[in-house]
């Protein structure tokens, strides 16, 4: 009876623990198939929330234009997703003038 009150204890504080730790691993899998399938002219969203276009993708760094002209280097682990639609449409930003 001990030894089932036991395996019982066990069971229901490993369980979720082992069932979380693989959902993680597929969740993190996912994140590096998409961070290595970016490829130039690609929009990605970074960690910090700057929206950015892919120019080169150097595997663990990546180089991307963050505006017209300004071209930075950040690592490939700070992307959080790619923007989906067509290559190098830039959302609509309102001029000095119209604000």
């Amino acid at each position: 009876m001990e030894i089932v009150l036991l395996v019982v204890i066990l069971a229901v504080f490993m369980l979720p623990s082992l069932l979380m730790g693989r959902a993680q691993k597929k969740r993190q899998s996912e994140v590096e198939a998409m961070r290595t399938a970016i490829q130039p002219g690609d929009r990605v969203v970074n960690v910090a929330g700057f929206h950015a276009t892919v120019l080169e993708n150097r595997g663990e760094t990546m180089l991307v234009e963050l505006a017209p002209g300004v071209e930075v280097e950040m690592e490939s682990a700070g992307v959080m997703k790619r923007i989906e639609g067509p290559a190098g449409e830039r959302p609509a930003v309102p001029s000095a003038d119209t604000v």
